[in-house]
């Protein structure tokens, strides 16, 4: 699994990277001296032969004491970051924003001007580096196929939608365009139903993530979309198994807006979020508060006090989230209470 390690601190050598789908510029400060070097090279196998070489040629020929720094990129690091890792270097992949805010007021920019950046970002913050190790392969092939899944679905309602709208007006030519777009919706359909049986596929074989899925899907209305989204996004658990922190990184945590005695606003969530999860939690509250007796009860009640309908979705993800860290911890399934009640009764 993906882990995060405690950093290293007082690294010899920081190497800030920005990456882009062809090429790596790369900036490397020497700690002691402040000294800086750059250079420009493609984002293949042969280019990261070259940095190597480059950074020998500049005194620095110890990967496992160097930090290096780039952006989430997704696949556009991911040999990059093998490479590095794979000759004992650190690596550490920080969020774009974050990088942007910590520098201030910035003018100018380009990938060279960027790698700089970076780089002396990672030089003065590394005490706070989040050092990460490879991915489980079952993990990294789930991502694949959740993508993939959501590209399907996104084309799929895309053409529902624009048949949906014409329909209100011009029944005709509605009609021409559901027969036309026949094929291609059963195609996207049937497409989606084996990229979900390939996904079940795939988390049964690995028996640790299997293992995870019935924990997680064990807690009612928390389907096998958002159970797989879980489980990537935490790196199978071993990163924010904390009710607290994981709502707040899928943005339904609410935080308070208040400034002296004039700016008060109601406590709110914010828009830093895993933008997928927050969704797939969304609909997992919906279906909540049809099928789950107890949370539905919940829902019934909070609005009648009045209170307002996303308040009271927002903390049915809460109490959603909160169940399966509950699970994860325990190892052992999600016990409804009306059903254990039930039982004792009879």
């Amino acid at each position: 699994m993906k882990k995060v390690e405690t950093p290293q601190v007082n690294y010899p050598y920081v190497v800030g990277i920005d990456v882009s789908k062809e090429s790596i510029d790369v900036c490397m400060i020497e700690a002691v001296s402040q000294r800086h070097y750059s250079i420009a090279l493609t984002n293949t196998s042969e280019g990261y032969v070259k940095l190597k070489r480059w950074m020998k040629q500049h005194g620095n020929d110890d990967h496992e004491q160097t930090l290096f720094c780039m952006e989430h990129m997704g696949i556009y690091t991911r040999n990059l970051v093998k490479y590095l890792m794979s000759r004992g270097g650190k690596v550490w992949l920080e969020s774009s924003l974050h990088i942007k805010r910590s520098i201030g007021l910035a003018r100018g920019k380009s990938d060279k001007i960027d790698a700089e950046r970076i780089a002396r970002f990672a030089l003065i913050h590394q005490q706070q580096a989040k050092l990460v190790k490879l991915s489980h392969p079952t993990l990294e092939r789930l991502q694949y196929l959740m993508r993939l899944r959501a590209r399907l679905l996104k084309s799929k309602l895309s053409q529902e939608r624009a048949i949906s709208e014409i329909e209100h007006f011009d029944k005709k030519a509605a009609n021409e365009m559901k027969r036309l777009s026949k094929p291609s919706l059963e195609g996207l359909a049937s497409s989606l139903k084996d990229v979900e049986e390939k996904m079940l596929e795939v988390i049964h074989i690995d028996k640790e993530v299997r293992a995870l899925y019935e924990l997680v899907t064990s807690v009612k209305c928390v389907g096998k979309v958002l159970a797989t989204d879980l489980i990537i996004y935490t790196h199978g658990f071993t990163r924010m198994l904390d009710g607290k922190k994981l709502a707040c990184y899928c943005g339904v945590a609410p935080f308070e807006y208040s400034s002296g005695t004039s700016v008060y606003g109601a406590p709110g969530t914010s828009n830093f979020a895993n933008k997928i999860l927050k969704y797939h939690l969304h609909m997992a509250s919906m279906s909540a508060i049809r099928h789950c007796p107890e949370l539905k009860e919940y829902y019934l009640r909070k609005r009648e006090e009045g209170k307002g309908k996303m308040t009271i979705l927002n903390a049915i993800r809460n109490k959603l989230l909160h169940r399966v860290v509950a699970v994860v911890k325990r190892g052992t399934p999600y016990q409804d209470r009306i059903a254990l009640k039930k039982v004792e009764m009879a």
